[in-house]
């Protein structure tokens, strides 16, 4: 039986999308995101479900550096899940008194508009998770809110305040399954992710990287860059392409770029459609 983390405790959207994507095998929480990623390296867990990308806030850098560290792990699969953030309380109260909001921190920037203008004078406290929030209102003692998924409003002790509050209505998080095996079997529609980097700046590199890719009509739907930390202007660049590893423009469109980048291959996935 596979060990699948998820970021923890039940009821995250976290949580939600390891349904989704599983039914059968064992899933364990873990309290922050690290602690997900940290628990392949140590082999208490096989995969895990952890959320890369927001339509919102934008990209989970833990993830993003994980992914390009020196390890085994691909990403195997993805989930794309819509996110309605809901407002909620343990009482009644009057929004001038709340003086405290709780979440996860992509939570409270993805509702940001709303919560300034309905709580001017709270604080916003981040929680490990959105269903983490609950308890920490309860253990604060404080008057104050909590920003849960829409599921939160079956437990009888929640008062629902408001629904729907993200910024954009638009809100989709794209989650990825990180495992120890490496899946290339091809399906109708495959993605492929890479991330490449420099050894030197010189003019035109990336433009060089990128060109096997055009001549060879193959679709890039994301590029993004990220600091290799290991001095100022370096970085690396996560790209996504439509096909899988083992289609043949696309295999030798990637040994092309190695020729000339350092090229780490993330996997060969079924596309969430």
């Amino acid at each position: 039986m596979l060990k699948i983390g998820y970021l923890g405790p039940e009821g995250t959207y976290s949580s939600h999308a390891t349904k989704l994507y599983d039914d059968e095998n064992l899933k364990i929480p873990f309290n922050t995101i690290n602690e997900v990623l940290s628990s392949l390296k140590s082999s208490e867990t096989n995969q895990v479900v952890v959320p890369l990308e927001n339509s919102i806030n934008g990209s989970i850098v833990e993830v993003l550096d994980f992914l390009a560290s020196k390890n085994n792990f691909h990403i195997v699969g993805e989930l794309n899940i819509e996110i309605n953030h809901s407002v909620y309380s343990l009482s009644s109260i009057n929004n001038e008194d709340v003086k405290v909001v709780y979440s996860h921190p992509q939570a409270l920037a993805q509702c940001y508009d709303y919560l300034i203008n309905n709580f001017k004078n709270a604080k916003h406290k981040a929680s490990n998770s959105t269903a983490d929030s609950y308890n920490d209102l309860i253990n604060s003692n404080e008057k104050g809110v909590f920003i849960g998924p829409p599921w939160m409003k079956d437990n009888e002790k929640i008062i629902v305040i408001a629904e729907n509050v993200q910024s954009v209505k638009n809100n989709v998080t794209r989650f990825v399954v990180i495992s120890d095996k490496n899946k290339i079997k091809k399906t109708i529609s495959d993605k492929t992710s890479i991330v490449i980097s420099f050894n030197e700046d010189s003019p035109g590199s990336l433009f060089k990287a990128l060109e096997p890719m055009a001549k060879k009509n193959i679709n890039m739907t994301k590029i993004e860059s990220r600091p290799t930390k290991e001095k100022l202007g370096n970085y690396y660049f996560f790209i996504d392409i439509e096909g899988h590893f083992e289609d043949k423009d696309i295999n030798e469109c990637l040994t092309e770029i190695k020729e000339i980048s350092s090229l780490k291959f993330l996997g060969s996935y079924p596309k969430f459609n």
